[in-house]
């Protein structure tokens, strides 16, 4: 940044649970810059993480709440820690078949009903697990980045 001519109005990057609510300090250090932090992935990239749907803690959590799915509690935590998410209307990068998208879109949108409770929100920031890169598209010189 010390060098930048023009401060990036958004920093688009992976965000989903096990990376920490504040995303390996990328989000408190691009926020601090007035630059927001806008995700991607958040049941993981490049196609959803067994490890994030399959979550037993975001299946309870899920349960909980009117029965959510873990997708829509992995979605509601990305948005309550106050980062804007890019969402897919399926699974399948997108690839609607019968009413795969319509549900999708409906069922993302459902996310703006509820709240997660504090212990929720809690207990999810201190996943640990999966615990990916956040820069997933990044220059291959960057270390732990994309096809390195």
């Amino acid at each position: 940044m010390k060098t930048a001519k023009v401060v990036p109005a958004v920093n688009y990057i992976m965000v989903h649970v096990g990376m920490g609510s504040d995303v390996h300090g990328l989000k408190s250090f691009g926020e601090g810059l007035g630059i927001r932090t806008f995700s991607y992935g958040q049941t993981g990239e490049p196609n959803p993480s067994p490890d994030i749907l399959q979550n037993p803690v975001l299946k309870s959590i899920g349960r909980a709440n009117a029965g959510r799915t873990s997708e829509e509690v992995a979605l509601k935590w990305v948005l309550q820690n106050g980062i804007a998410a890019s969402v897919r209307p399926s699974n399948n990068f997108g690839q609607c078949t019968d009413n795969a998208c319509k549900s999708g879109i409906k069922m993302q949108a459902r996310t703006f009903e509820w709240q997660l409770t504090e212990k929720d929100m809690k207990t999810l920031d201190n996943l640990k697990a999966p615990d990916d890169n956040p820069t997933l598209f990044s220059s291959p010189g960057c270390p732990g980045a994309y096809s390195s």
